[in-house]
């Protein structure tokens, strides 16, 4: 049985957890982010209904997607029940996006809600609007 937490994660290398067309699906989404977007620093895709990590990249142990996909799953969940409920007017869930001090974090839903794709980078390296096209290009 494989343990994610007792694996080091690979380092600036693009990793497929699922061996088949779903990871190589996921695989070409991060491809094309890390090719228009260098400098990230965490990119990747989650299905939302298991929150199992399909693929990812990173550049540091310290942003590990295995500890955050079923945090960004549940809170898509709850963001399209409440959107389901009329609790606030609004659209289908397009994104989030969220700016720390040093870093922006965004998240997209993809393949029909199915899959997300998280994206964390620099605000020094890229803005919102560019972080933002760049995702809905490669996720749409």
């Amino acid at each position: 049985m494989k343990f994610p937490f007792f694996n080091r994660l690979q380092l600036k290398k693009i990793t497929v957890a699922v061996a088949d067309e779903t990871g190589k699906q996921a695989q070409k989404v991060l491809e094309g982010l890390l090719a228009e977007l260098p400098d990230l620093l965490m990119t990747c895709v989650v299905d939302i209904s298991s929150g199992q990590v399909l693929a990812f990249y990173t550049v540091s142990s310290d942003y590990n997607p295995n500890q955050i996909s079923l945090r960004h799953a549940k809170l898509l969940r709850t963001m399209d029940q409440a959107l389901a409920s009329n609790a606030w007017v609004g659209g289908p869930l397009t994104d989030v996006s969220v700016m720390l001090e040093d870093q922006l974090h965004h998240l997209r839903p993809m393949n029909a809600g199915k899959w997300y794709c998280f994206l964390a980078v620099r605000t020094a390296d890229v803005n919102l609007g560019i972080a933002k096209e760049i995702m809905r290009r490669h996720t749409a």
